[in-house]
């Protein structure tokens, strides 16, 4: 019965033309709320935030203002795009996330073309927006991208305004980026890595008797001095790369990233990780030799694939070597000396209040911490690196920042090191970053793009 009720009011609304605003004498009013995505149906947040415009448009109508209510569909961006990448690659995962939605199994084939996602949703959102009874001048609905030439324009428009007051600037910025895509993936273009922002890396050198160099990527560069010995995955593919006149070793994912970042890079060499283990590179900082083990926990997509282990300080790299030090199997497999891993001897550079000489043996033990798969370890380290960070003061061994506070010493340390040969940059995503086209997202530097200026304090000041 109150069906029937609603659907007659609602076509006479329609046959009376009731919500199309023409230009007339009376005082205009304009209001919109924001474009509803077309990745899906329209939802309970649509109905919700859309019925307070709707009652505020009927509101001003009965005051006598000329209202002008249209109706807009967002389709820029990844998550669309991605739907359509990952039917294409044949994903079983988003084909059912269609079909427990209701789009028929006929459909799914269309799904391949963005445009035809964007028209199957419209026509399906236009319908749950009638059905509601939003009081829209459809002649005025419209779709973001050049769908729509006239919003096209009108976008345009908007950033000519905004850099002619100055608010849109030329710059150079790292962005996470999507190498299919082949553009920035903000956080609605993303499966996963919502919030995650790009940080830079401080990548160390380490000499190898060849001249090639080992090269670390940290962001706890005062720790280089309680390096003890390498992590490499010995399962995965590293390389020789020259990168400027050096030639580094690294993973081939990380070298494959680094031209994004404007370093000139050729891949001399290709082979295992396992290449390298057993062998010894040197601490410039205070000439010790390092050697090179293995470990499983090595993420070889993340920054450079080499993982300088600092025992005392880093609880995942205590564990592993504990690990490794009761695995015969792995020692023998990799033709290692069980007594020479026994005899590393762990580094202590950093005082804190709350622990002893080596705070990650402590928070290990504190914990209860069984092995690098313990997500124990995980909490070990945060707990390490922020006693570390807010109450550590450098040791003796330290040379000439002895004295100096952890929390201060960082930038001191990248300039000296940087002037010194000893270190350079990488940036990477601070947790993993997945584009909604299925692809891992990894950092570009954009040079010379133009970027809103959200950080100018007078904009902010004249929007709060």
């Amino acid at each position: 019965m109150l069906n029937k009720i609603e659907q007659k009011w609602q076509k006479k609304w329609k046959d009376a033309k009731a919500f199309e605003a023409n230009p007339d004498k009376r005082k205009k009013y304009f209001l919109t709320f924001p474009f509803a995505y077309l990745n899906g149906p329209l939802h309970l947040g649509h109905g919700y935030t859309c019925s307070r415009v709707d009652i505020l448009a009927r509101f001003k109508r009965m005051q006598g203002y000329n209202v002008l209510f249209p109706f807009a569909w967002h389709v820029t961006g990844e998550p669309i795009a991605g739907v359509a990448e990952r039917l294409k690659k044949g994903d079983k995962v988003q084909k059912k996330v269609l079909l427990d939605s209701g789009v028929p199994e006929s459909e799914i084939g269309k799904f391949h073309d963005p445009k035809h996602i964007i028209k199957y949703y419209k026509k399906l959102g236009k319908i749950a927006a009638d059905q509601i009874g939003f009081s829209v001048d459809w002649r005025r609905e419209f779709t973001t991208t050049p769908l729509t030439p006239t919003f096209s324009r009108f976008i345009e428009w908007q950033y000519t305004t905004l850099k002619n007051k100055g608010y849109v600037r030329k710059g150079t910025h790292p962005v996470i980026w999507c190498p299919q895509c082949e553009s920035p993936t903000g956080d609605h273009d993303r499966l996963e890595g919502e919030g995650v922002s790009a940080v830079e890396f401080t990548l160390l050198k380490f000499d190898m008797e060849d001249g090639r160099l080992m090269v670390a990527a940290t962001l706890r560069p005062e720790t280089i001095y309680g390096v003890t010995n390498f992590w490499i995955r010995p399962d995965r593919v590293y390389v020789d790369a020259q990168v400027g006149d050096e030639v580094w070793i690294l993973s081939k994912i990380a070298a494959e990233k680094l031209p994004d970042q404007g370093k000139k890079v050729k891949i001399l060499k290709t082979y295992e990780g396992k290449e390298l283990i057993g062998k010894y590179c040197k601490n410039r900082v205070n000439n010790s030799k390092v050697l090179i083990l293995p470990a499983d926990f090595v993420d070889p997509a993340n920054t450079t694939g080499d993982v300088m282990s600092v025992p005392a300080h880093a609880p995942f790299d205590y564990i592993a070597l504990e690990d490794l030090k009761k695995n015969e199997a792995q020692i023998k497999k990799y033709g290692l000396h069980k007594k020479v891993i026994e005899d590393i001897e762990i580094i202590s550079l950093i005082k804190i209040d709350k622990y002893g000489e080596f705070p990650a043996i402590d928070a290990c033990k504190e914990l209860g911490v069984k092995d690098q798969n313990d997500p124990k370890c995980e909490k070990a380290t945060k707990i390490v690196y922020k006693e570390e960070f807010h109450t550590g003061t450098l040791k003796e061994n330290t040379g000439k920042y002895a004295g100096l506070a952890v929390s201060e010493v960082k930038d001191i340390l990248i300039k000296d090191f940087i002037k010194q040969g000893i270190a350079d940059s990488m940036w990477e995503t601070a947790e993993k970053v997945v584009c909604r086209c299925d692809t891992r997202c990894d950092v570009k530097i954009l040079e010379n793009q133009w970027f809103l200026a959200y950080s100018d304090e007078k904009w902010k000041a004249q929007t709060s």
